[in-house]
């Protein structure tokens, strides 16, 4: 069963919440804009092209990242399950893009939805809470950016290595 309590232990769990996770008072007002929303397994949860305005904690269950090829064929990122802790969509909290991929429930699934005018809200009515669940979305980002900075330099050594040998 879903209650308050049970919700408070996910969200701690929850990398991006790290900083707070200590804070009950914080998290609580964390819980206060999760909506629950529920999907069948093979459902499509965000769709890649469509806009985004939410963030996903996968509470039970789990789900499928995937992507289009040039050629239009969907494939598999990556599989990612409830009991890894993990969340997706959350650049949908600060920018207004959008998705980069389709995801889609692999199995029946429960999940902790917060909307970015929710966030945006708390955030602004207490920073204390904003501001480093904000810090966090800039790390992992920063991680990102810096991976994919890596992959186009492999990239590009492999290009040059085939022209040149």
């Amino acid at each position: 069963m879903i209650n308050q309590e049970n919700i408070i232990e996910k969200l701690q769990q929850i990398p991006l919440f790290e900083e707070i996770k200590d804070n009950d008072a914080f998290v609580r007002s964390l819980v206060d804009i999760c909506d629950i929303r529920e999907y069948k397994g093979g459902e499509v949860i965000i769709k890649e092209g469509d806009m985004g305005t939410e963030m996903f904690v996968v509470y039970t269950g789990g789900v499928e990242i995937l992507k289009k090829t040039r050629a239009g064929d969907n494939y598999t990122v990556v599989k990612l399950k409830a009991e890894y802790n993990v969340f997706f969509g959350e650049l949908a909290l600060i920018d207004d893009d959008k998705r980069s991929a389709t995801v889609r429930a692999s199995e029946d699934s429960v999940f902790l939805v917060i909307s970015k005018n929710d966030f945006l809200k708390l955030g602004n009515e207490q920073p204390k809470i904003g501001l480093p669940i904000t810090r966090a979305l800039a790390k992992i980002l920063a991680a990102r950016l810096r991976k994919t900075n890596s992959d186009m330099m492999t990239i590009f050594d492999a290009l040059v290595n085939e022209l040149s040998g």
